[in-house]
């Protein structure tokens, strides 16, 4: 049925569902038409990055990585052949990560592809920053729930040639995983998609 929808002519086709739905439907969707995904967690997963580089390859379609629940996504990318080290905390209560932990607790401190098998749904923010950087081994996550935590945080901390960035971001929930900025954000990714004519930022 979505093959035959896709036929019959879009210009996009935007997931908002998890990371094996992007799995699934890239090969079919980018047959026809370019690709939005939220769930960026879907490239950790080994082969799929490359498969998706084939496909756009082979139809001349496009494969779009939203900002989601951060910022500077598009800066990581421009300075990624000068970074040294990229590192993004995420913070959320225990509740929002399938937990029921009293007490702070690190649940998850290493490169972001095991992140992103441990928690595909929490960490699409962690995958848009490996794939806009150093990649998914190079990349450090940490997942922290906190009974205490004011919302959902992201910080990213990056090591550059010659400079220092740091991104701290505070969203409060508005589902159990999904902050109140990701639907505002994901909104004009797809208006930036759609429409390119005019004054263009970024």
């Amino acid at each position: 049925e979505l093959e035959e929808k896709c036929a019959a002519g879009v210009d996009l086709v935007v997931e908002a569902a998890v990371a094996k739905v992007v799995i699934a439907l890239a090969p079919i969707v980018l047959k026809y038409s370019d690709f939005m995904a939220f769930s960026t967690t879907a490239f950790a997963e080994g082969g799929f990055s490359e498969q998706v580089e084939k496909l756009c390859e082979t139809y001349g379609h496009t494969f779009l990585i939203p900002h989601g629940a951060i910022l500077g996504l598009d800066g990581v990318f421009d300075g990624r052949t000068v970074l040294e080290s990229v590192k993004i905390t995420t913070t959320k209560k225990p509740k929002n990560l399938g937990r029921a932990d009293k007490v702070r607790t690190v649940l998850y401190e290493g490169p972001t592809r095991g992140a992103c098998k441990a928690y595909p749904r929490n960490v699409n923010v962690h995958a848009g920053i490996a794939m806009a950087g150093l990649g998914f081994e190079k990349t450090q996550s940490v997942i922290i729930a906190d009974p205490d935590s004011p919302g959902n945080t992201h910080k990213i901390e990056i090591e550059a040639e010659g400079c220092r960035f740091s991104i701290d971001v505070l969203s409060k929930p508005v589902s159990g995983v999904t902050g109140a900025y990701t639907p505002v954000s994901a909104c004009s990714s797809v208006r930036r998609a759609l429409y390119r004519n005019g004054i263009v930022i970024g």
